[in-house]
């Protein structure tokens, strides 16, 4: 064979011939393992996917679906990342992985309402306070107002929104169009949950609707805490002297002290099961309690007001919710209900001594 045929093979055949038995080597699978870093805290972006990636042939193509081309990504916020892979035998691998982050803080509005004296008097204010999210705090009201605190309000129903700086919003509405006031001129707000009509504050009233002194006491007898708890009641003052279930009490004309069987009534509305509504002497309707409690989506908003026992000591503030029924249970006891900071339930309970101090909260008579 002469120089020049032999040149012509090196350079032709001979790698044709390797080209070849390249292309029959079996195919090996692109095979994906990562590892996840999810968020640290709501609203950041410290997330990461770290990619290891075996089989096929490299190199590697990746192409992601926030647009990115490298193997691992970096300062990723909360959300599924979908990845396409590729090799240079065109083998091609699709994939996604969720990038976590924990529950935001909840918003947590508490108002403190006074409403106008008269329908056309412009001397109502709301004293806005909030807890919880992101701050710095947008806040914005429906009449334009950007502050917390708004004043020289007429009978209206006001709205407020609030944006944290993580973009959570949470809005409210403040109707100060639509509340009843008790003898001594406390005022207190309604809320409508399935059919019935509750108020949305705890009693304050010192006299009985004839004007009759009540017994009353007030958390460690601190009146600083008159105004967001209310005052706690036996259940004899409560009744102002009758056993009657569902009698008006010490409540305003045409409202009542609600019944056992109506505060049933309300649990069943919010979706408790009629049979847990009536177990006794237990938690019942997991997270009907939570959505009864201040920040609550029901209305109700209760607060942690705590007791006082009948040898004068207070308890439980901020930690439990305590209000009598107008049910008794024997001549010493009488039926409650419970609310606590670590249960999402709603407690219902029969063994409180009459003599023992509880918050009281009304119910609007039918007719």
């Amino acid at each position: 064979m002469n120089k020049t045929l032999i040149k012509i093979f090196v350079l032709l055949v001979i790698p044709f011939l390797f080209q070849c038995k390249k292309e029959e080597e079996p195919l090996i699978p692109l095979n994906i393992e990562c590892l996840i870093k999810n968020i640290s805290a709501y609203g950041e972006s410290d997330g990461s996917i770290n990619l290891t990636v075996t089989g096929g042939s490299p190199p590697y193509g990746f192409f992601w679906s926030n647009n990115k081309t490298t193997e691992d990504l970096e300062n990723l916020k909360a959300g599924k990342y979908i990845l396409v892979l590729s090799d240079t035998r065109n083998q091609i691998k699709t994939d996604s992985f969720d990038i976590l982050q924990p529950e935001p803080d909840t918003l947590v509005f508490l108002f403190d309402v006074h409403y106008p004296t008269t329908n056309n008097g412009s001397n109502g204010y709301i004293n806005f306070s909030l807890t919880g999210g992101y701050p710095p705090y947008s806040i914005l009201w429906s009449n334009g107002a950007t502050t917390e605190n708004i004043s020289n309000l007429s009978p209206d129903i006001y709205t407020v929104s609030v944006t944290d700086s993580k973009g959570q919003i949470k809005k409210d509405t403040v109707p100060l169009n639509n509340f009843i006031v008790d003898i001594d001129g406390n005022c207190y707000t309604t809320v409508k949950i399935g059919d019935q009509t509750w108020m949305q504050q705890n009693l304050r009233v010192t006299r009985d609707a004839l004007g009759n002194a009540i017994e009353n006491y007030v958390y460690n007898n601190d009146t600083t805490y008159l105004k967001t708890y209310g005052r706690l009641y036996s259940w004899t003052a409560m009744m102002n002297g009758v056993t009657e279930e569902s009698c008006q009490g010490i409540c305003p004309d045409g409202w009542h002290a609600p019944s056992d069987s109506e505060y049933k009534t309300l649990e069943k509305a919010l979706g408790m099961s009629s049979e847990e509504a009536d177990l006794p002497n237990t938690w019942r309707g997991e997270g009907i309690g939570t959505n009864l409690r201040i920040g609550g989506t029901s209305g109700f908003d209760a607060l942690f007001s705590g007791r006082r026992l009948d040898d004068g000591t207070f308890s439980y503030l901020d930690d439990a919710e305590y209000l009598w029924t107008s049910s008794e249970s024997g001549n010493k006891s009488a039926w409650r209900r419970s609310l606590f900071y670590q249960e999402t339930g709603v407690g219902r309970f029969e063994s409180s001594p009459k003599t023992y101090c509880f918050s009281v909260r009304c119910l609007k008579n039918e007719n």
